[in-house]
């Protein structure tokens, strides 16, 4: 079990269902939280770094309070008193991944990691939570913010220019996906707006977002970089790219991610959004995509189109991933006396929390590899990254696999359910 700096109950008393009244309690702009994590297997502390003023508050201004629960982190707003829940939302970063790699057994590191809350009017409490193998959230930090404090950051940006890729509507009645490329010089933005234009048509020829794709408004950010491509530590290559793109996170070598979280934030912040996706300028196959943090993957690979809503399901839906990986047995990764927090994976600890309801009487659980199933909802082993214990809705699905291009019916429910959400 993880040690964290600060541990006690958490939202004690208070409601996660009611919904505030927006213009209550907060103005139509954000307010940027950023921190450093750091530590190891064993331990986990954060630290502030500092707060900036952004222009825009991209998400629902009536679903404030997150309802699903999804995420290895929570950003809460509270009054200044912590008695009354203002916002909340669950997330996730390549730190909580870095925590299961040998290397946190036996090092520490520290991430840069930043959240977006509304911006209050008044003062207000922001909490960080973290989720411990157990499933329970325990507070890493907090502090109260005065929304007058001199020490909010306010600078403008104006370098670069922003499109209007698709535009449906208010974007606080949308969901607001903003594209940032890494690796296009200035003098490859117009393929990064064919590219964008590409990207878009895959987006949109998968279901739900076929059928909702007026819930949907596409944004992009103009942000050159010196050199084209990306970072290739296995073969050497290092490229001057803006938000410092690069492959083998980790040790994998298909892996594609940044740590340059402040860059990022800072060039997503030119326009609304509600989710970010960085298109990297590369034929090398690979992606990435972190829960309410950031989508990446590459531009020119044959799969690259199937790749882009893969990576989605993560970032937009906490979907994990639905193949095996790395790992031979489930307690390498997971507590076995828990369901898995993601809805499209389960160790069978209480099926009925899943989708257990939506397997035919006749389909054994564990479900067999056969033929015979191929069709069905069961539970499928082999998922989450390992070989056993672990188990999946269907023998195959977007989550797990290139071969198709639909999301199997959770995946899909989870899917529609988040864009609903983000749309009202």
């Amino acid at each position: 079990m993880k040690k964290f700096l600060i541990i006690i109950p958490i939202f004690l008393g208070l409601s996660l269902s009611a919904q505030v009244n927006f213009n209550d309690y907060f103005q139509d702009k954000s307010l940027r939280f950023d921190y450093t994590i750091g530590g190891n297997s064993k331990e986990t502390k954060a630290y502030f770094n500092k707060l900036k003023q952004e222009p825009f508050w991209g998400g629902s201004k009536k679903n404030l309070i997150d309802k699903f629960n999804f995420g290895d982190f929570r950003v809460s707003v509270l009054d200044s008193a912590g008695e009354k829940l203002l916002y909340s939302r669950g997330y996730s970063t390549l730190y909580v991944e870095w925590i299961d790699t040998d290397e946190a057994k036996h090092t520490s590191r520290s991430f840069y990691e930043s959240v977006v809350v509304p911006f209050p009017k008044h003062r207000i409490l922001i909490r960080i939570e973290m989720r411990n193998k157990q499933n329970v959230f325990n507070t890493l930090f907090e502090t109260v913010v005065n929304p007058k404090s001199l020490s909010i950051i306010k600078d403008k940006q104006e370098k670069y220019r922003t499109q209007k890729l698709q535009y449906s509507g208010d974007h606080h009645q949308k969901l607001d996906i903003v594209i940032l490329p890494d690796g296009y010089t200035k003098d490859e933005l117009k393929k990064f707006h064919e590219d964008c234009k590409r990207f878009m048509g895959y987006f949109f020829n998968v279901e739900p977002f076929k059928t909702y794709k007026n819930n949907v408004n596409f944004w992009a950010v103009d942000a050159f970089s010196e050199e084209s491509g990306t970072d290739k530590p296995t073969i050497d290559i290092w490229e001057n790219t803006v938000l410092n793109t690069h492959f083998n996170t980790f040790g994998y070598e298909r892996y594609l991610t940044t740590q340059d979280i402040e860059t990022v934030r800072n060039l997503a912040a030119y326009v609304p959004y509600d989710q970010i996706y960085i298109l990297v300028n590369t034929e090398k196959y690979g992606g990435g995509g972190i829960y309410n943090y950031y989508n990446l993957c590459s531009a020119d690979n044959e799969y690259s189109g199937r790749v882009f809503t893969h990576e989605f399901g993560h970032a937009f839906a906490a979907l994990a991933d639905e193949y095996q990986y790395g790992y031979d047995n489930a307690d390498e990764l997971y507590d076995m006396s828990v369901e898995p927090w993601q809805v499209n994976i389960t160790n069978l600890v209480d099926f009925d929390s899943k989708w257990k309801n939506l397997v035919d009487k006749d389909t054994p659980v564990p479900t067999p590899d056969s033929t015979k199933y191929f069709k069905k909802i069961g539970a499928f082993e082999g998922a989450g990254y390992v070989k056993k214990g672990i188990y999946r809705p269907m023998y195959d699905c977007k989550m797990r696999s290139n071969a198709t291009d639909k999301f199997c019916p959770v995946c899909y429910k989870t899917v529609l359910d988040m864009l609903l959400f983000y749309s009202e």
